[in-house]
């Protein structure tokens, strides 16, 4: 039997060079109108705060034109009516954007969504390889202090600090999955690991970091994928992903970090991510 992280992997390198090669076909979305409790297809999108998630929805919709404005906080919970058209195919999506931020919001949108009855048939877990974006500037001074007071705070300090608090995230949803306390009926779990145009350089630094079975020294976040592989029967991918075009700000007076991918090769990023997400809601069972 082919190893899952092996496959993983090959299909990771399959994206970089066709984006690194050039365009791809595209997967065109639209919005249905209608009651999102009625879709077959029930999706939750969770992560930690500032990785994208509802950026990525708008995205996989065909809702981000370039030249749009930046992208907004949202720290309500999100629900969607989504069709999905892959050639003459169409899928049928519920789609429930959890916000990142922790507050009483949030812990009522993940017990509302992953524990109910109609708890969702899959995960797309945003992550950001440390490019966060903090919104507040509150919140932005203390990042500076916490990370002034054990050291120099540049964008690796910047970064660490952020993986530490996504580690800490997913350990919590994990757990949460292998104990049958959330997600009862999820069959599938896709990490999208975003904003990969800011260190498409490093990209086989981010591939080690999220994907196990090649770093000698597995990351904490490889090792939860490996928990989730050895304790449940789901379906599991790790992809490149970016969903627009736009700069990063680590904190304030740092420098900031641009794309380093065009709008063609962005759209190839996307079109890759959404074939995966198709093949992944139209497979009803397990690997």
């Amino acid at each position: 039997m082919p190893d899952v992280w092996e496959n993983t992997r090959s299909r990771w390198e399959s994206v970089r060079h066709a984006v690194d090669g050039g365009p791809a076909a595209g997967v065109v979305a639209a919005t249905l109108h209608g009651r999102p409790g009625l879709s077959v297809n029930p999706i939750a999108v969770t992560g930690e705060a500032g990785v994208g998630k509802s950026v990525l929805y708008d995205a996989l919709t065909q809702s981000i034109r370039t030249g749009d404005h930046d992208s907004s906080r949202s720290p309500d919970i999100e629900k969607h009516a989504t069709v999905l058209r892959f050639g003459s195919r169409r899928t049928r999506a519920a789609v429930t954007v959890i916000p990142g931020q922790l507050s009483t919001q949030r812990e009522k949108a993940l017990q509302d969504t992953m524990r109910g009855d109609a708890s969702p048939h899959g995960i797309v877990h945003v992550v950001a390889w440390g490019h966060n974006r903090i919104w507040q500037r509150a919140s932005q001074r203390d990042v500076h202090a916490a990370l002034a007071a054990d050291g120099d705070v540049d964008q690796e300090a910047v970064r660490n600090w952020h993986r530490r608090k996504e580690v800490a995230d997913f350990r919590l949803l994990v757990d949460e999955i292998i104990e049958g306390q959330a997600a009862q009926r999820l069959r599938w779990l896709i990490v999208a690991v975003s904003k990969c145009d800011l260190y498409w350089d490093r990209l086989d630094e981010a591939r080690d970091y999220y994907i196990p079975g090649q770093a000698p020294r597995e990351s904490p976040f490889a090792l939860l994928m490996r928990d989730l592989e050895n304790e449940t029967s789901l379906r599991l991918s790790v992809l490149p992903m970016v969903s627009r075009l736009m700069r990063h700000q680590y904190l304030p007076g740092l420098p900031l970090g641009t794309s380093q991918l065009d709008d063609a090769q962005i759209g190839a990023l996307r079109t890759y991510f959404g074939q995966e997400l198709h093949s992944f809601i139209t497979q009803r069972n397990g690997h």
